[in-house]
């Protein structure tokens, strides 16, 4: 089974009507316990979000926020404001994978292409998108986000004056984009941990197997060869191409972009292209197979 970047960017199942029912496919039972567990747990992030979030006391405005209640539990004493941040943003992680998590889930019952193989992506996405949601709290408050106290008022607690509603957001978009979330987060820690001669290793860790998320264009008509641009992930500089098993000339543009040189031969007919990408080595691998209808001309 392939992948797709999904709306939320990160790697989820892939899905194309030329690829027929899964082999290993999700009865209707649990397709209804996974529609229940999804349904209940967006519920509950969304009561929780509402019923935590951070509103101003205006008798404890310097320090902290003012208290909540959970299910008619309340604390005995209002938490700190960092503590009341950390919790926003959990749970706007959460909220946000839980939005692309569901579109997939939705997408794929729909579809009649919901495997087995896939069900623990779907239930572990959601702590996934809250730990990255965290991380990149962390990675802000740590160096990025630098708040003004104002001068007037040096009993303020520089928690208390963030927007709630921006860590939120970001939070959010974190959890729902874990792919680009990922790549911003390795981006900064390689330019702040930057190495001039990197060490090399006999046994480099690291599984570097290509991914085809979509192709331009989506379908192509007999008779009418092009070339196809290929998105993904993973792609090396020096990655080969096929198409149905052949050997096909692509264009690398970096490791999520390239382009593959089509022949007449691959147009002649109505059919399908399968297209898959080799990264070579011992930690290489070849992508899952991605199809490309080939239509009659009209």
């Amino acid at each position: 089974m392939g992948m797709i970047m999904g709306s939320g960017g990160s790697r989820a199942p892939l899905f194309n009507a030329h690829l027929g029912p899964p082999d290993d496919p999700v009865a209707a039972r649990g397709i209804v316990i996974l529609g229940v567990y999804f349904f209940s747990l967006a519920a509950l992030t969304f009561y929780l979000l509402v019923a935590t979030w951070p509103v101003p006391d205006p008798a404890l405005h310097s320090e902290q926020f003012a208290n909540f209640s959970v299910f008619g539990w309340q604390p005995n004493s209002p938490p700190s404001a960092d503590l009341r941040l950390f919790v926003t943003v959990a749970i706007s992680g959460a909220l946000g994978s839980l939005i692309h998590c569901i579109t997939s889930f939705a997408d794929y019952v729909g579809n009649r292409r919901l495997g087995r193989s896939w069900v623990w992506w779907l239930i572990l996405r959601t702590p996934t998108g809250i730990a990255l949601a965290l991380l990149f709290y962390l990675v802000l408050r740590g160096g990025l986000v630098a708040p003004s106290l104002p001068t007037n008022d040096a009993t303020i607690h520089a928690s208390a004056i963030l927007n709630p509603y921006g860590l939120a957001a970001i939070a959010a978009m974190a959890g729902m984009f874990s792919k680009q979330a990922t790549d911003k987060l390795r981006e900064i820690f390689d330019t702040l941990f930057r190495t001039n001669q990197p060490v090399e290793r006999a046994d480099p860790l690291g599984w570097t197997q290509p991914v085809i998320s979509s192709a331009q264009p989506a379908s192509l008509t007999v008779g009418a060869a092009a070339a196809l641009t290929v998105t993904g992930y993973n792609f090396h500089r020096d990655c080969t191409a096929s198409v149905n098993g052949k050997p096909r000339d692509l264009k690398w543009e970096s490791e999520n972009r390239l382009t593959i040189a089509l022949l007449s031969e691959d147009v002649a007919a109505k059919g399908e292209l399968r297209l898959a990408i080799h990264n070579p080595g011992p930690l290489g691998g070849e992508s899952p197979r991605f199809v490309v209808p080939v239509m009659a001309a009209a």
